[in-house]
């Protein structure tokens, strides 16, 4: 559901073009067992691309006061970008960079479910905290702009992946633009995966796989 490339590559941008880091036809996806009935038809499941990448660029900005933060949901709910497939047998990745500024980015899947968080139990990000408000996050380094390092795959009615941004105390105003790079994808079951694919095949883990430990 979430990848991040490491953000050493960052300094290497001039090098990185985000094409190269898209899912194209013929890669394998490899949905895990965690996932729920209703999404049963990707459960446990492997796939193959069946269509040559078709990326769709986007973009969303907003301008908040220091010391504040805002939700930024990805789903198809009423107030979200709604950047999520429509139909069961289609992924959609989606690249996400950020532009330069003084704010952080925080990631929860769903909204009250922090991914970054650590097992013991006070150590969860807090933006109302000056310790544990850095706890976890991102700052436009770690996936810029126009080279983005981090990576979501989303579909048909999964959690809502939601981006908290958090504003740096001290500054007046900020604005946090963000680009998307939405790669849509048709899947192909493969009805009996070989040990090879199911191996290489990239895993899409359940968001309660990702936390707790």
């Amino acid at each position: 559901m979430i990848s991040q490339l490491s953000p050493l590559l960052a300094k290497a941008a001039v090098l990185l073009d985000p094409r190269d880091l898209l899912l194209r036809k013929g890669a394998w996806v490899r949905f895990s067992d965690g996932w729920p009935d209703p999404h049963g038809w990707a459960k446990g499941k492997v796939f193959v691309v069946s269509n040559e990448p078709l990326v769709v660029p986007f973009q969303a900005s907003f301008i908040l006061p220091g010391n504040d933060s805002k939700d930024v949901d990805l789903s198809n709910a009423a107030g979200g970008l709604k950047l999520y497939p429509t139909t069961a047998g289609v992924l959609y990745q989606i690249a996400v960079g950020f532009k330069p500024g003084n704010y952080l980015v925080h990631i929860f899947i769903p909204r009250d479910r922090h991914i970054f968080a650590l097992g013991e139990s006070t150590m969860f990000p807090n933006v109302s905290d000056p310790i544990l408000k850095y706890l976890g996050a991102k700052t436009p380094a770690d996936s810029p702009f126009g080279s983005p390092l981090l990576f979501f795959y989303a579909i048909k009615d999964q959690p809502a992946i939601v981006l908290r941004l958090v504003v740096d105390a001290g500054v007046d105003f900020e604005k946090v633009t963000i680009g998307f790079q939405v790669n849509k994808l048709r899947l192909q079951e493969i009805p009996v995966p070989t040990a090879e694919q199911r191996e290489r095949a990239l895993l899409i883990q359940w968001p309660e796989e990702m936390t707790g430990f």
